[in-house]
């Protein structure tokens, strides 16, 4: 009886400890490889995990990449496999691991050729889970075109040995809404639901007639007399007048 109480409250309290938030999170982990298409698959080693900051933390915190202890064996591996005649057409790859996802079919790889310096853009969807990789190296372009070639300086120059990157980058990308389109305002609607006409613009006699009209009464009252010689050869001779109704009327006088 009491084997049987005991194992009723341990089911009881065993989603509480499953539901805890402050259990550990395994952190995302990123594993490589060389893989040669012609050949069969090549095993996943890992390369180290990713130390992420918290879901509530600013958009501007970083993080960085924690490597394996069996790095620098792996690197070893690959470069004494890169040797061989055979691994020409060999490609660098770099996975992402997806929470529960063991099988390497279900993560997220990119592949390249070969890099003296890395940036790893790891995608974060808006509760802070990790869901995509974009891996880019250098001196290969971001467009992914081909580098420039240089010109051999001696005949007997052979290819670097494949060596740990002298510099890695760990950037995260946070999720991004798109912006908002400006939709247009709706007419108003009268009370019997037909949009209101607006009001139409006034005429420029609509605008300034008031103006006009007091112009008009100016120039039909008030009489603006004046003198004026005809010319330089006839100095004596005098055209004299006012402008009543718009009209002015001559008076020719000798003075």
């Amino acid at each position: 009886m009491y084997a049987l109480a005991l194992s009723l409250a341990a089911a009881a309290l065993l989603p509480v400890v499953l539901a805890d938030p402050n259990a550990a999170v395994d952190p995302p982990r990123l594993y490589h490889r060389l893989f040669d298409p012609a050949a069969s698959g090549a095993p996943w080693a890992e390369r180290g995990t990713l130390a992420l900051p918290g879901p509530g933390s600013a958009p501007s915190a970083s993080a960085h990449l924690v490597p394996a202890d069996t790095l620098e064996a792996d690197l070893a591996h690959f470069a004494q496999t890169l040797r061989s005649p055979d691994a020409a057409g060999a490609l660098y790859q770099l996975a992402l691991a997806r929470p529960g996802a063991a099988d390497p079919a279900h993560w997220h790889v990119s592949a390249v050729k070969a890099s003296t310096s890395e940036d790893i853009r790891v995608h974060l969807a808006a509760d802070g889970t990790p869901y995509a990789l974009d891996y880019f190296v250098a001196p290969v372009p971001r467009d992914g075109a081909c580098p420039k070639r240089r010109r051999k300086d001696s005949k007997g120059e052979t290819a670097p040995p494949l060596r740990h990157v002298s510099n890695t980058t760990v950037s995260l990308v946070h999720p991004r809404h798109p912006p908002l389109p400006q939709l247009r305002v709706p007419p108003p609607l009268a009370l019997d639901g037909k949009p209101v006409e607006p009001v139409p613009e006034k005429t420029f006699l609509q605008k300034y007639w008031i103006y006009m009209a007091v112009a008009l009464f100016a120039l039909r009252y008030v009489r603006v007399s004046f003198c004026v010689p005809l010319g330089f050869w006839a100095r004596d001779v005098w055209l004299c007048g006012y402008v009543p109704r718009f009209l002015p009327r001559w008076e020719s006088t000798d003075r």
